[in-house]
């Protein structure tokens, strides 16, 4: 009997270029956006490489948000979102990507969830324990969808690297 090999190998590959900017749309609570100033809300693109920055070890090592790997989640009903393209580089747009599919909701979803988190200050005692003296991001992330069809089951995870962040008393990995 033959044997019939797949090529697994295939997959798409681009470069993240911080210097590429895309314009993205991202929906937010018109509530929201009343409330910010025109420069504020001009700085969006920016507060999300921030909040990124600020909660991303946060995230990864928080329960997920959404506990149903074969779903995801939208915007929840906090009346009438609105619209708003924003300039985004593709190295933040593809990190909220990863960590938004790891946690079973959409861009959109996760950008509003940082957001509310900064509202409530839960960045201030972030940044005393987790940001302290470490880079703000990880070298590597991966975002893996497992199905497993014979155990009928569906996992969702996010792997980083270096994991833990040592670093040392100079600040240097």
């Amino acid at each position: 009997m033959g044997k019939i090999f797949f090529s697994t190998d295939q997959k798409i590959q681009s470069k993240l270029l911080k210097s590429k900017t895309d314009v993205e749309t991202i929906l937010f609570p018109e509530s929201y956006l009343k409330a910010l100033t025109p420069e504020q809300r001009k700085e969006l693109p920016k507060r999300i490489l921030f909040l990124l920055q600020r909660y991303q070890k946060f995230m990864i090592s928080k329960r997920r948000i959404n506990s149903q790997a074969g779903k995801t989640l939208y915007q929840k009903n906090r009346g009438k979102l609105i619209r708003v393209n924003l300039r985004i580089d593709s190295k933040t747009w593809a990190l909220l990507g990863v960590l938004s599919a790891a946690h079973g909701v959409s861009r959109c979803f996760m950008v509003n969830y940082l957001l509310w988190l900064d509202d409530l200050k839960v960045g201030d005692s972030i940044d005393t324990t987790l940001n302290v003296g470490c880079p703000h991001f990880h070298d590597s992330y991966s975002y893996i969808w497992h199905l497993d069809l014979v155990k009928n089951r569906m996992i969702r995870r996010i792997e980083c690297d270096p994991n833990p962040v040592l670093v040392d008393y100079y600040g240097k990995r």
